[in-house]
């Protein structure tokens, strides 16, 4: 057992250390991004950020330099999650209300495949090698689907009965198993693509909506909506190490490239919650957004965070110092 002196040696250090953002934060606006804009993704070079606008069935291009919607392009109905694989130049979008996911080519900014799926498709994932895509889907009665889709061949591979609203997922950069957020389980359900079968179920809290995992694989971080907290999963054990207080309705969850930092975006609280991925501290530091927070982006270098505000149709880009 560490020694008394030691902790408060601990807690002093911590107590004198400066704040690592707050007020040093800087944000702007990008506005006219669309109508209810929903999810973001970045370009491999951090370049082009792309957003799908749920209100108009597009998938939109903007200049986060300019801070203008630059190109536009109708897909399916209803269009939610989105990721970017072919080193930039393919968009995978989840269409909800048509019941497709859409391909589109980010060169010439066209629709050139739409894959039928079972179920309402809400969120994308693509693994670490850009083979395959994974798509979670609504289903009709009380169970949704994991899909899992050739990126190549534009085809359905398979897919995976989930339990009640899966919604968000996330891939392990280095098993490649699909962790998907199940919301009306209060679980997440981890998949075996390989085998196409689950292989673990972890509870965390309620009504979780959003998921990231570090670079290295090693914690997947979960937001419940509910419960107003995140969860922090190690993916070796499959178990929750410790359950967080964020804001009021955490949703989305990104983990900086360089494995520093997670950001959650706590949509009534209209502002994005900041903690170090190891822990080393949970001291909480936090920037304003606009109204209706939904999901968040890092940049390449960790340098500068995306927050697209659905109720705003805007994207708030903060400098982090």
């Amino acid at each position: 057992m560490r020694k008394p002196k030691g902790i408060l040696l601990i807690l002093a250090f911590l107590l004198f250390l400066p704040p690592a953002f707050g007020n040093q934060i800087k944000t702007s606006r990008i506005r006219k991004v669309g109508v209810s804009p929903n999810f973001i993704a970045l370009s491999p070079d951090g370049s082009t950020l792309y957003a799908t606008s749920y209100g108009t069935n597009e998938l939109l291009a903007v200049d986060p330099a300019k801070k203008v919607v630059t190109r536009s392009v109708k897909v399916g109905s209803s269009p939610l999650g989105l990721a970017i694989t072919d080193m930039g130049r393919t968009a995978v979008i989840a269409c909800k209300d048509s019941g497709t996911v859409t391909f589109v080519d980010l060169e010439a900014f066209r629709v050139t495949a739409d894959v039928r799926v079972v179920g309402q498709p809400n969120s994308v994932a693509v693994g670490p090698r850009g083979y395959r895509a994974y798509v979670s889907a609504y289903g009709r009665s009380r169970e949704g689907w994991l899909h899992i889709i050739d990126v190549r061949d534009r085809s359905l591979l398979g897919s995976v009965q989930m339990g009640t609203a899966p919604f968000a997922l996330a891939v392990s950069p280095v098993t490649e198993h699909v962790f998907v957020v199940v919301g009306g389980d209060n679980e997440v359900w981890v998949v075996d693509p390989e085998k196409s079968e689950v292989v673990q179920k972890i509870a965390v809290g309620e009504a979780p909506d959003g998921i990231a995992i570090t670079p290295d694989g090693k914690r997947a971080f979960v937001a419940n909506s509910r419960t107003g907290d995140l969860s922090v999963i190690d993916t070796q054990l499959m178990s929750v190490l410790i359950t967080i207080p964020i804001g009021k309705m955490p949703f989305g969850v990104a983990v900086s490239p360089d494995g520093k930092r997670v950001f959650v975006v706590n949509n009534e609280s209209r502002n994005v919650s900041i903690i170090p991925a190891d822990l080393s501290s949970l001291e909480i530091e936090t920037f304003a957004v606009e109204k209706g927070p939904t999901d968040v982006e890092v940049s390449p270098d960790s340098r500068t965070v995306y927050v697209v505000n659905e109720l705003s149709n805007s994207i708030v880009i903060a400098d982090l110092e």
